[in-house]
């Protein structure tokens, strides 16, 4: 399990459900789709509170 909590103290909650893509790694289930919202870039991932509209950027930093 995986937990955001939101500067606005929004919790979004994100869970694995077993399902594993081709090099092993599990999938993460995001528990409620009203809380948050996941925008997949190239070299990054940005989720925003559907509350208040604060963005956060998880960027990846290794480049395998």
């Amino acid at each position: 399990m995986m937990q955001l909590e939101c500067i606005c103290g929004n919790k979004a909650v994100f869970f694995t459900a077993g399902d594993r893509d081709e090099a092993g790694r599990e999938y993460l289930e995001l528990e409620d789709d009203d809380t948050l919202s996941v925008t997949v870039g190239e070299d990054s991932v940005v989720f925003q509170c559907k509350f208040c509209g604060h963005r956060y950027r998880l960027q990846q930093t290794w480049q395998g």
